[in-house]
């Protein structure tokens, strides 16, 4: 059977049991970042101008059960401001308000005395439930849990991509015992990702970063098939020159992957793209040990922490001509200046190209920072908010949260 998306149906009046991935940085006590919050708000916003009342559930970190730093409470907060509501909390009773709220409910949903509390919510209100990791069911997919989740709404929306490539009782099992659907973020995914899968036009560019290539392997062999070229870079091209045998000094890489990276070069060897020059220094970054160099030319002390002025401009040469452009990862240690340079360069780059002609695919936590910092956001066709989810979707597997709804 087909998905089934929501905004193709007529949800009213009813109480929705809303999937979000709120799974964001907290620092401080507060959010650090947004963007995955930002992007709910769409759904949030269509179910509350058709009446219903809405029981959002997510998760936050790897908690080893009820964990005061895991609670929700940050997103709760930040969620409310954006929403314009005020923003409550409560382990026992669903308070009614005069003015609409959020409310982070921390009681037990397993218990069936919180499930009969969940009943009393309002139209006008909001409900958040803590963190569904403090709950082992969650995690275990268990089908008990997802049953007792699941008789908290009659209807489920799955909003939360960047969670669909896990088996958890909220993602998968739960579709079970109640009608469910995609939500408006969830078809934003599926669809531009299948615009690169399935529609892809030539010249196709992957460009990829960041340290570890056993993330992405099956990503990059499988969009490789269809990619005119793969610039590769960050600790990813580290790996590279390691599996040549090149001296790498104190780069950091994924060293027990080196192997992978000798079979990606040898199935893609003409369609591989390493850098030309690097941007090297001391493992202290001292601003006078910094120097640009072949990348057969590092010192055993040294760290590559950039791509140099070559590359940058080789790199862009395939960009600019790109009409598909997948990138994930950083091209470097961009949290230091001056080793972002690279990486900002080509983000303005690919934002050109977005805002011209080509199809452009941006995901991975540190690369949205990137787009966000270089004010290129707006002009990128499809930012997704998975990066687990959004590797292995490209890479043509089955993501057990979208395979539950159909």
């Amino acid at each position: 059977m087909p998905i089934k998306y929501l905004s193709k149906s007529t949800i009213k009046n009813k109480t929705v049991l809303l999937r979000v991935d709120v799974n964001v940085p907290i620092e401080h006590g507060k959010v650090a970042d947004a963007f995955r919050i930002e992007q709910i708000i769409p759904t949030i916003n269509l179910l509350r101008e058709n009446g219903n009342k809405i029981i959002l559930c997510g998760h936050l970190g790897r908690p080893k059960g009820k964990e005061a730093e895991f609670s929700l409470k940050p997103v709760g907060e930040k969620l409310a401001n954006m929403l314009g509501l005020k923003f409550v909390e409560t382990d026992h009773k669903v308070p009614d308000y005069a003015i609409p709220h959020l409310i982070l409910y921390t009681g037990n949903i397993a218990e069936e005395k919180h499930q009969q509390q969940l009943q009393n919510i309002q139209a006008k209100d909001i409900v958040l439930l803590e963190n569904l990791r403090f709950n082992s069911g969650e995690e275990e997919n268990d089908p008990v849990f997802a049953k007792k989740l699941a008789s908290l709404g009659e209807v489920y929306v799955n909003d939360a991509f960047g969670v669909d490539h896990r088996a958890a009782a909220s993602v998968s099992a739960i579709t079970k015992y109640i009608t469910s659907y995609a939500g408006l973020l969830l078809e934003k995914e599926i669809k531009g990702l299948d615009e690169v899968l399935h529609k892809a036009k030539s010249p196709f560019v992957l460009m990829t970063g960041g340290i570890k290539i056993s993330d992405k392997i099956a990503t990059i062999e499988h969009l490789g098939k269809k990619a005119d070229k793969i610039l590769v870079s960050g600790g990813i091209a580290s790996l590279f020159f390691l599996a040549k045998g090149f001296e790498i000094g104190k780069s950091k890489v994924e060293a027990e992957a080196a192997p992978m990276a000798r079979i990606l070069e040898k199935n893609f060897k003409s369609k591989i793209i390493l850098p030309l020059d690097v941007v090297v220094a001391n493992e202290n970054m001292d601003k006078s040990s910094i120097r640009v160099c072949a990348p057969y030319e590092v010192g055993p002390k040294e760290m590559m922490l950039d791509i140099g002025p070559k590359t940058i401009l080789a790199f862009a040469k395939e960009l600019k001509i790109a009409k598909t452009i997948v990138w994930n990862g950083p091209l470097g240690h961009f949290e230091v200046k001056p080793f972002d340079m690279a990486t900002m360069a080509l983000a303005r780059v690919v934002g050109g190209v977005a805002s011209r002609k080509a199809f452009v695919v941006v995901g991975g936590g540190e690369t949205v920072d990137v787009l966000r910092h270089s004010h290129q956001f707006e002009h990128i066709d499809h930012v997704s908010t998975g990066g687990g989810a959004m590797l292995e979707y490209l890479a043509g597997k089955d993501l057990p949260g979208i395979e539950a709804l159909k």
